[in-house]
């Protein structure tokens, strides 16, 4: 990269092109803001070597919203990452609400990207630019889409209409019903109207669910679903469907389903039928006119990986689906040491890896560890206004190969290694795969508050197909089946 300042004017046109405001700008840190009545914000940083990292903050002021604006916050989140999700850019992110003092409200919302393949193998100034420039242009196209639909908010569009934006707390008593009827009644809720954007909606905390009745935005909901074939393949599975879009993948859990039928059914008064579902990590939302539905449920790419691997072998029509035959071409025994530094150069390479360091030479007393890696993690427990959901922790990381899945036997000790070494967390590569055995280990590890994630062959080979250039570094490893053009790193 040239300069940090030359990025900081970069994207200080930008925001002048676009009528954005650069509202705080460092070396490696700025913070760009639409409107109040839009309330995104995007933070960009970058690091070292190019690397970028970014996400993205919901939040109100009662310049354009009165009263509460808890449910700006929740609705307008909501219309943006579905929107976000459906673009083309392959993200899929996790939304966290941030408390507020207030009982039964929130501050604001961040909108954090976890699956983020179009931003691997960023290494120069040039491809860093463009992935700003990507991310500033569609968060416009968002703005200009969404209040097409949602009637224009500026001062002279509203007092010209007689609209004020002045919270309605009536609501009707379906809705409340609705929830009630299939989760018992809450003590826990936010609920309330507005004008513009019109809608009327309950936020039930407890069981994190949410309605929204609104013609014009569940209209709009439907208009960039129409936009985009959504998704490229959806997969039945033994517990739910695994969603493939792209290079995204996402989980929808039958008794997620369920759940919508039955919110459906209780608001429409027919059974649900036909109604698309947009997936995220840690949401799901649909969209059964006039209403959109959002649930807080695990849907992200940890989940779609349990499922994949009880169906791995299953019915060659869904290999062929989830598991294509690869352009890569392993080694039949792989030089252990290769790769270990295959994965050190990958992982140096993931947008949300600070650091990675290989302690002792292979097979030198390590004490189990490969790789002692600093990750930027999601970390919900410490959402406040002033600090996102994520902190750095320190992993432990073991490379394992075989001409076989790698399963229990392979990986021992997991706790009594990440504690001997003072760490949070546990990071497995294989060459191969994973057992489903081991694959319910690791859950089990993270359901006891150890952070886990793990590498298969598919997981590689996609970051590999993003860095093509170290391929050549690692003949002992991995190779093309076919030739491949690699991406120039000048």
């Amino acid at each position: 990269m040239k300069s940090d300042n030359d990025i900081i004017q970069f994207a200080k046109k930008l925001c002048e092109i676009y009528n954005l405001d650069l509202e705080k700008s460092s070396e490696n840190y700025f913070k760009i803001n639409t409107d109040n009545a839009s309330g995104i914000s995007i933070i960009i940083e970058i690091d070292k070597a190019n690397k970028l990292s970014f996400y993205f903050l919901q939040r109100t002021y009662d310049v354009f919203y009165h009263g509460d604006r808890t449910d700006a916050h929740v609705v307008l989140s909501l219309m943006f990452s579905s929107f976000i999700r459906l673009s083309g850019l392959p993200v899929s992110f996790s939304l966290f609400d941030i408390p507020h003092v207030v009982e039964d409200e929130i501050w604001g919302r961040y909108i954090m990207p976890v699956q983020i393949p179009s931003f691997f193998g960023i290494s120069n100034e040039e491809q860093l630019r463009q992935r700003i420039h990507e991310i500033i242009a569609l968060v416009v196209i968002w703005r200009q889409k969404f209040w097409e639909f949602a009637g224009c908010p500026c001062n002279n569009c509203m007092e010209k209409e007689g609209i004020d934006n002045n919270r309605d707390y009536e609501i009707q008593s379906r809705k409340f019903e609705s929830i009630e009827k299939i989760y018992g009644k809450s003590s826990h809720l936010n609920y309330g109207g507005r004008k513009r954007p019109n809608w009327n909606y309950v936020y039930d905390f407890e069981n994190e669910v949410t309605i929204i009745e609104s013609e014009e935005l569940s209209g709009y909901m439907q208009a960039i679903f129409n936009n985009k074939k959504f998704p490229e393949n959806i997969i039945k599975g033994i517990n739910g469907d695994l969603v493939i879009d792209k290079e995204i993948n996402n989980f929808i859990h039958n008794d997620s389903r369920k759940e919508f039928e039955e919110l459906i059914e209780a608001l429409n008064g027919n059974k649900a039928l036909n109604y698309p579902i947009i997936p995220f990590e840690n949401m799901l939302i649909a969209v059964s006119n006039p209403y959109i539905i959002a649930l807080g449920r695990l849907s992200g790419v940890s989940e779609f990986k349990s499922e994949r691997e009880l169906l791995r072998y299953r019915h060659n029509k869904e290999a062929e689906i989830l598991f294509p035959i690869p352009s890569f071409l392993w080694i039949e025994k792989v030089c252990p040491d290769q790769f270990e530094n295959l994965i050190k150069a990958l992982l140096e390479r993931e947008p949300n890896v600070k650091t990675v360091r290989r302690p002792a030479p292979i097979n030198q007393g390590d004490k189990g560890r490969d790789l002692l890696i600093e990750w930027n993690v999601i970390d919900e427990t410490i959402v406040s206004e002033v600090h996102p959901p994520s902190k750095i922790i320190k992993i432990v990381g073991q490379c394992k190969t075989s001409t076989n899945t790698i399963g229990k036997n392979k990986v021992i000790d997991i706790r009594d290694t990440v504690e001997t070494h003072n760490s949070s967390g546990y990071f497995l590569a294989v060459n191969t795969q994973i057992s489903s055995p081991l694959t319910e280990k690791l859950e089990s590890l993270k359901n006891n508050g150890i952070w886990t994630s793990w590498w298969n062959r598919e997981d590689i080979e996609l970051r590999l197909s993003k860095n093509q250039d170290l391929i050549p570094n690692f003949p002992n490893v991995v190779k093309v089946k076919h030739k491949v053009k690699f991406v120039d790193k000048e």
